[in-house]
């Protein structure tokens, strides 16, 4: 899917030359620069409250996370991801049967593994209530992220050596939000001069594989705002992707790093990447996908997502 393009120059005919003179030169081609947005699912850099199963396995050892996917992750031009944990170093409490709350170290593991931006809008943001929230987001801070909090935006002015740049807005609808905050925190972006705007949402239904009503309409509300892209999260599996209007949805991208879960029964991920490119006439884009396994290895889940290769039956899969 390419949008908003432009159609290809037709080639020129072939022009006939004599025996002697050179043929023309053809004019130099417009400088055309490509921007690489990757994008990833549910990332919980924690064992649940009340175990600690992913700390053990993990330690010191920040890296560890993301070393299988850093190199690509650190040749983009950003990554986003959905972070569904909280950092903090106190022992907060929570009445939630499921909440993670991890050491504010592993906020680090993200910024080694080439993460620039996080989504905080989805059910377990508010676990441990404001302070929660607050301690989560200084250490992003710390770390060098970008944390954008539930029914809010931030726009990123990427920018390459010879001068080119893209500026691209992301919004984050709070869990539970509304097509009409969709559609307009959307639009807001748009007006604001986002080249590219993102919109990400977590909803849907756990562990099913196709999108809910719900899913549907605030995805196409998204888009009818002016989204070029809709990323959802929440369903931890992969679900399918549509091309609606000029934009695409991905329903679900599933989990990516994820230590809420020691042996999830489907293990299928994605990279996502959102490819620009921006010339004189304006910008197209198009999606691709790197193929992955949140795990490298089978069996359980060792938090260590890494690519298929491509004989893989997971790379076909």
């Amino acid at each position: 899917l390419l949008s908003p393009g432009h159609a290809p120059e037709e080639a020129l005919p072939a022009q006939p030359v004599s025996g002697t003179a050179a043929p023309p030169e053809e004019p130099a081609a417009a400088p055309q620069a490509r921007f690489v947005i990757s994008l990833l699912g549910d990332c919980t850099l924690s064992s649940s409250h009340y175990t600690n199963h992913f700390e053990s396995l993990v330690g010191d050892d920040l890296q560890y996370p993301f070393s299988n996917v850093a190199e690509i992750l650190q040749a983009d031009d950003l990554t986003l991801a959905n972070l569904e944990c909280s950092f903090s170093e106190k022992r907060l409490e929570s009445a939630s049967e499921y909440a993670f709350c991890g050491q504010p170290k592993y906020a680090q593991s993200l910024a080694l593994g080439g993460v620039e931006c996080v989504s905080m809008g989805n059910n377990h943001t508010n676990d441990f209530g404001k302070t929660g929230v607050d301690d989560t987001a200084a250490a992003l801070e710390q770390a060098g992220i970008t944390g954008i909090q539930e029914n809010q935006s931030a726009c990123f002015d990427l920018r390459h050596d010879d001068g080119t740049s893209l500026r691209v807005g992301i919004y984050v609808l709070r869990h539970n939000g509304s097509a009409e905050q969709m559609k307009n925190g959307a639009a807001s972006l748009r007006e604001d001069g986002a080249d590219i705007v993102i919109a990400c949402m977590h909803a849907g239904a756990e562990r099913i594989y196709v999108p809910t009503k719900r899913q549907i309409a605030l995805a196409h509300a998204a888009i009818q705002g002016g989204a070029d892209l809709v990323v959802g999260t929440h369903p931890h599996i992969l679900q399918p992707a549509e091309a609606y209007q000029n934009g695409m949805i991905l329903y679900s991208i599933g989990n990516f790093c994820f230590g809420g879960n020691r042996n999830p029964g489907d293990k299928d991920t994605v990279i996502a990447q959102l490819v620009v490119q921006a010339d004189e006439d304006g910008i197209s884009w198009s999606m691709e996908y790197i193929p992955c396994s949140i795990s490298s290895t089978v069996g359980k889940n060792d938090y260590h997502p890494t690519p298929y290769a491509q004989d893989d039956a997971g790379y076909q899969r």
